[in-house]
């Protein structure tokens, strides 16, 4: 087995762990009324769907909570650009794209994300969705033009007519009292479908198509309609225009030793004392092993509740506000909500090395109102490198068995997974012969599995789909299911393209026989032997018709291309509680799978 290795900073480790932390915000919902420019082909509707195989085509009902794009020769699509305008924000929406069509979204009105029918394209540029569009100058030579475009780190898209959801921590660009530019605007971090694909890339300029042609401190939502048929929903923006908090009028003692409670403190003399203007102006430790309590201000400029994130790696750590007492210290790091008053506001912190490799100093960063999570202090501890992720290569083992989390349900421990170049990859339980995962984009992260000691399970890297939970799939005409199960192992009859998995059900060998598409839109799969009742293939209490053979099962986010013809109309059917998609089983099913 061959298997990636990639560094890992601490702080880049801690900075999502406190991104999904903040403390809570106050997100701006946006409707077709936020917005201006609409000349007649963007509607609210109350649903939308498309059939993957009618090019730039969305179907529409009436209601209300989705804004389509829905362009035609009476009608032909806009721009439509938010009356609001904004600085750092915070952007979450979902979006849907007709098959072959074309959207994008410009925070600020300059810079664009890219939204684009990019299903099973294997290989990403800045066009393809979710790519950062490239800047434009028309002056340059034919091939040139084009320049510091940013393409998705990996392929996550959906199907064509399954909502996706985008969400974008964006950082406009400063100038100072003059009006001159001193910082580049900046995506923090873009996540399409759950799976980062941007982080920390710097913008030196407007992309293509921007509305101003310059940087701007301010500059509204825009989101393009003129390329072809498009809806979202669900748009929320979280402006973040509080000023960053200081930290000042620090005074410190050292105390040398290891100490992994306050009570072990008691009758200790400080080996060093004084003042700093700041955190980051205290000397370096006295000794290798040694405990720190720092006193300071903590000023804010808005009242409200905030969180503050402390964290002494390899270390213990401790945060009290005002004459709050400390009880423990903590070996994982402090998460603490405060109500902080506008100003100043007394704290304590205390960071205990207690080992002789713990690293000098501490993490610290805050949020709260207007203010996205913001670092009060990155220092020695900074640099600390935790384990580098393990990563399996799907060209040399693109077959891997392992433990598998997955929500609602005990750990599977007979799990599994199976990549392609096409990069459509999916994970099969072998205990209950269930299709439980499929997913696009990279394969599996080992480090749980791998890493010290290990715990045997291993992540899907890419946008997973959690199918169903494990069950036998294969039930009689009353949906009850035989326990009489065995597995028999499977066999690779075309390398990872082609797998057939057996097991005897009910002293009946079925072949479950699962190939990835040639065309890279997702799986076929071929079950025999399967009896004559009915077979699961999603969990879920909805299967909607989008086409000719066409049918979109929306709680999973999947399309189920399947001759009803041939086989009967798919149902669904609730069992102990549990809601799922059936087949007709006359001894053989075969269907497809496109997501």
């Amino acid at each position: 087995m061959i298997l990636k290795k990639h560094v890992c900073l601490l702080t880049a480790a801690l900075a999502i762990q406190i991104g999904s932390l903040q403390a809570q915000q106050n997100p701006v919902k946006l409707d077709l009324n936020s917005f201006e420019g609409n000349k007649g082909s963007w509607t609210e509707v109350g649903k939308v769907w498309a059939d993957p195989t009618v090019p730039n085509e969305l179907q529409s009902a009436d209601g209300s909570g989705v804004m389509a794009n829905l362009p035609g020769k009476k009608n032909p699509g806009a721009d439509i650009i938010s009356k609001e305008k904004y600085g750092d924000v915070d952007l979450s929406l979902e979006y849907m794209v007709a098959p072959e069509s074309n959207s994008g979204v410009y925070l600020q009105g300059n810079y664009e994300i890219q939204i684009l029918d990019s299903w099973a394209n294997t290989t990403t540029k800045p066009g393809d969705n979710g790519g950062i569009y490239q800047r434009w100058d028309d002056s340059k030579p034919e091939g040139q033009k084009g320049y510091q475009g940013y393409a998705p780190r990996q392929n996550v898209s959906k199907a064509p007519g399954i909502w996706q959801k985008l969400e974008v921590s964006f950082q406009a660009a400063k100038f100072d009292a003059a009006g001159k530019k001193i910082e580049n605007a900046r995506f923090l971090s873009v996540r399409l479908n759950g799976v980062t694909i941007h982080e920390n890339l710097e913008v030196f300029g407007p992309t293509r198509g921007s509305l101003t042609g310059e940087d701007v401190a301010l500059g509204p939502l825009r989101i393009q309609g003129d390329h072809g048929a498009v809806a979202f929903r669900n748009i929320e923006i979280t402006p973040f225009n509080a000023k960053t908090p200081t930290v000042s009028g620090v005074s410190y003692e050292t105390f040398q030793g290891s100490f992994n409670n306050l009570e072990e403190l008691a009758g200790k003399t400080a080996t060093a004392k004084g003042s700093a203007a700041s955190l980051s102006e205290v000397p370096a430790s006295v000794s290798d092993v040694n405990l720190t309590k720092y006193n300071a201000n903590l000023n804010v400029a808005e009242a409200g509740e905030y969180q503050i994130t402390l964290q002494v790696p390899g270390g213990l750590a401790g945060f009290v506000v005002g004459n709050e007492t400390l009880s423990e210290l903590s070996n994982r790091g402090v998460r603490v909500r405060k109500q902080l008053n506008a100003g100043n506001n007394p704290i304590q912190i205390i960071a205990s090395k207690n080992r002789n490799w713990s690293v000098d100093g501490f993490n610290m960063a805050i949020s709260g109102p207007g203010l996205r999570n913001t670092e009060l202090l990155v220092s020695e501890a900074g640099a600390y490198q935790e384990t580098d992720p393990i990563l399996v290569d799907a060209d040399e083992t693109p077959v891997l068995r392992s433990f598998r989390d997955i929500p609602n349900t005990p750990r599977l421990s007979h799990v599994v997974s199976v990549a392609s170049k096409a990069q459509v990859n999916y994970a099969y339980d072998m205990e209950t012969g269930t299709l439980i995962q499929v997913w696009r984009g990279e394969f599996l992260d080992a480090t749980p599995m791998w890493n010290s000691r290990g715990n045997g399970v291993s992540v899907p890297l890419g946008s997973v789909i959690n199918l169903t939970s494990p069950a036998i799939n294969a039930v009689n005409s009353d949906y009850s299911a035989s326990e009489e199960f065995r597995t028999k192992g499977y066999q690779l009859m075309n390398g990872s393209e082609d797998v057939v998995f057996s097991y005897l059900l009910s002293g009946q060998t079925v072949k479950d026989e699962i190939k990835v598409l040639e065309s890279g839109k997702g799986i076929k799969r071929s079950v025999s032997g399967a009896g004559n009742g009915f077979y699961k293939v999603a969990a879920g209490t909805e299967i909607e018709k989008v086409g000719k053979g066409y049918y979109l099962l929306p709680e999973t986010g999947v399309y189920l291309e399947y001759d009803e013809a041939a086989f009967g109309a798919p149902v669904t059917h609730s069992t102990d509680g549990k809601a799922g998609i059936f087949l007709p089983a006359k001894g053989n099913i075969v269907y497809n799978l496109l997501f």
